[in-house]
């Protein structure tokens, strides 16, 4: 069994935990749009009395204005009060923040206009105003690495909204060659049943700096962005779901019952910003519902189906994870994914969120080496999560998700793909053509054809390496090393295999990570411990392969990454004196 600890250590590999300041609600909560009452003694612990489940049906009327060779033009001034502000902050000096964001999440006074090629347009959102009308934000985790930052403006409440939002995000997509995956993805959404999608918009941005001293008095272009709508209260109601239920934003979450970082908003012993280490709260802060689907999930008396068709929406289940595998989002093991569930219902429902990393990214650029882990395709992918690894022991249930797959590939495929691709090509091209955006790229835009013809096939090569993933024991986590009187002894979890193939175990430990010339090589293990009784000094690492009665192998989940950020997939260390 696995410990809490090697949890969080494997959500290292995908994500930095968040830290959000803690503000506990009663009867109204604010959210990222606005906020709604919620009615009064929301903390009921009466949920097996909740009956109601009416399937996810979304509002799509909402997309009509969701065009895909649509672009509109954005203007932001960062104005002259930045300077004076309770914590001043010049544009330059958020840009240079990388990695992590400070505490508080600086944020600077920004006008928002909307126009045309040209500029702030009369009659346009913005135009004409004076004043800051809202805040700006550094936005993601990982592209606070990238050149080009992505952004998050919160309209001001006197300052009406955007296209129906108040929370606008800017995403840059700075790692997608393509810049289209997201944006494929979310419109694919659009069309799939019991599925929720996001609303989208290509925008050219424009910035004028007045917050540093150098500024200008003339808007700076800063290329292609991508707006999508914000997961929150506002978003349920607007898509015809429940905005006085539950929604959360995994953050670290493979389904654990956390117990020092999840508890209800009522214990004296809740903290929100350890319980949004693991999941972001969205909706609601009656979290009794959640804990108890994690009690009956972690509960290993019970039989996994009975839980899944009382808590889960089966078909939503099984339709996230086959967009998942079709479009080949690996980054949805612990993160990337919103928890729903109405009020007056003990179902969840999975909802996407962040798809850049789809679509073949590992692999957009031929010339190099992927960085793909072995355990990164089907089923594996999601074998550290309590919910899939339970779920898919029942060969019923793979069964299922195959027939899912096959059946969404009758809208996910080739021939769809390359219609949407065409109308966003006629906007996004000219972008990556030209400056800013063709500095930052990452590699030679003469291979942007070919990368768009390659995520176009990628649905049906998808499916073919998921269907030979189900051959291949599943991946497993290594253990820590503990010294014995002789020496160190090593285990690891057991390894599965959908077939019931038998399971041997390769051990080796070596001076290096490469495992040249391994001090001890052991083969045919059939146990997950190994003791080597010789005396250790020094730095080392270890790892364990299985192979099943056919031949197919696979590597542990655990990764090393050394000082220069080189990466060995299914490796440990560890120092002794």
């Amino acid at each position: 069994m696995r410990t809490d600890g090697r949890v969080f250590r494997r959500a290292r590999i995908a994500v930095l935990f968040a830290a959000v300041a803690a503000l506990l609600g009663a009867c109204s909560i604010e959210e990222d749009e606005g906020s709604i009452a919620e009615p009064a003694n929301n903390q009921s612990p009466h949920l097996a009395e909740a009956t109601y489940s009416a399937g996810l049906k979304e509002n799509r009327i909402v997309y009509d204005k969701d065009k895909p060779d649509s672009l509109v033009n954005l203007y932001i001034t960062l104005t002259e009060d930045n300077k004076t502000a309770e914590k001043p902050m010049s544009w330059a000096e958020l840009n240079r923040i990388t990695y992590t964001q400070p505490e508080g999440n600086p944020e600077m006074s920004v006008i928002l206009q909307e126009g045309d090629e040209n500029g702030p347009k009369p009659g346009m959102f913005g135009y004409g105003e004076p004043y800051p009308n809202g805040k700006i934000t550094l936005r993601g985790k990982s592209t606070l690495r990238a050149s080009q930052k992505s952004y998050k403006i919160k309209l001001l409440d006197n300052a009406g909204r955007w296209n129906d939002q108040e929370t606008i995000n800017l995403i840059k997509h700075s790692f997608d060659f393509s810049r289209i995956r997201n944006r494929l993805s979310f419109d694919y959404f659009k069309q799939i049943p019991n599925f929720t999608s996001l609303r989208t918009q290509f925008v050219h941005l424009y910035v004028k700096d007045l917050s540093g001293s150098g500024t200008s008095d003339k808007f700076e272009d800063y290329g292609l962005y991508e707006q999508i709508e914000q997961p929150n209260k506002s978003f349920l109601r607007t898509h015809g779901l429940d905005p006085y239920g539950q929604l959360y934003k995994a953050s670290s979450f493979e389904f654990f019952r956390y117990p020092e970082q999840l508890k209800l908003a009522t214990d004296p012993d809740y903290d929100k910003a350890a319980f949004e280490s693991v999941l972001e709260i969205k909706g609601s802060n009656d979290h009794a519902k959640l804990l108890e689907m994690l009690d009956a999930l972690n509960d290993n008396s019970r039989d996994i189906d009975d839980v899944l068709d009382r808590y889960f929406d089966r078909d939503n289940f099984m339709t996230w994870m086959a967009v998942n595998i079709l479009m080949d989002n690996m980054d949805t093991h612990a993160q990337n994914f919103m928890l729903y569930s109405p009020m007056n219902s003990n179902k969840w429902y999975f909802l996407p969120w962040d798809y850049d990393g789809a679509w073949g990214y590992y692999e957009q650029w031929p010339d190099r080496p992927s960085s793909r882990r072995e355990w990164m395709v089907g089923l594996q992918n999601y074998w550290g999560s309590v919910l899939q690894k339970k779920v898919f022991k029942n060969p019923k249930n793979v069964e299922a998700l195959t027939a899912k797959i096959e059946e969404l590939s009758k809208i996910v495929n080739a021939d769809q793909s390359r219609q949407m691709i065409e109308g966003y090509r006629t906007v996004v091209e000219p972008f990556i053509r030209s400056m800013p955006d063709i500095q930052y790229l990452g590699g030679p835009v003469s291979g942007y054809e070919a990368e768009l013809e390659r995520i176009i096939e990628l649905p049906e090569v998808n499916k073919k390496k998921y269907l030979d993933s189900l051959q291949k024991p599943m991946a497993f986590f290594l253990g820590d090393p503990k010294k014995t009187n002789d020496g160190y002894a090593f285990n690891w979890d057991i390894s599965y295999d959908l077939q019931g193939d038998e399971l041997h175990y390769t051990f080796e430990l070596a001076k290096n990570p490469l495992f040249s010339n391994p001090i001890v090589k052991l083969n045919g293990l059939s146990e997950p411990t190994v003791t080597v009784n010789k005396p250790l000094k020094g730095h080392y690492f270890w790892r364990v392969r299985v192979t099943d009665s056919r031949g197919n192998e696979m590597s542990a989940f655990d990764q090393y990454v050394d000082e220069d950020d080189t990466e060995y997939n299914g490796v440990r260390d560890f120092y002794t004196q």
